[in-house]
């Protein structure tokens, strides 16, 4: 008997610590499936321009460098673009790299721009030049 309880105590603990990793994400819901985890800071370097994109901690903010180390713009795009949250109530950038198209190139407003997607599955193109964010849609 002593077995039996013991395993349903680890079994309880396992339910807990779900339920607060869970809760610790705010998820708003929605019926794609939980939110992704933020990987932390991510850095992205556009071969082209030579710009060195830099996910901050917090997931929110981005930052673009130049090639020789300067500074060029700091921004929220998901502020920016005055997005309602989805999904949760901590939206966080879980990807950034080179932009793929389908159909005949690149929308001349971003263009040359780069992706970037939300742990909410929401995505759009930040311009390269000035950070300027254009939402193209949420899963």
């Amino acid at each position: 008997m002593g077995g039996e309880n013991a395993v349903k105590s680890i079994r309880l603990l396992v339910f807990c610590l779900s339920a607060l990793s869970f809760t610790a994400a705010q998820a708003i819901g929605g019926s794609n499936g939980p939110v992704s985890r933020f990987p932390g800071p991510q850095v992205y370097r556009d071969s082209t321009s030579g710009t060195t994109f830099y996910v901050e901690s917090d997931g929110r903010h981005v930052a673009a460098i130049s090639k020789e180390g300067k500074l060029l713009w700091v921004r929220d795009p998901f502020k920016d673009a005055k997005l309602e949250f989805y999904r949760t109530y901590t939206p966080q950038i879980v990807s950034i790299g080179k932009t793929t198209w389908w159909g005949e190139g690149p929308p001349t407003k971003v263009d040359p721009s780069i992706i970037i997607t939300y742990n909410s599955s929401q995505f759009g193109a930040l311009k390269i030049s000035n950070g300027d964010f254009l939402f193209l849609g949420q899963n």
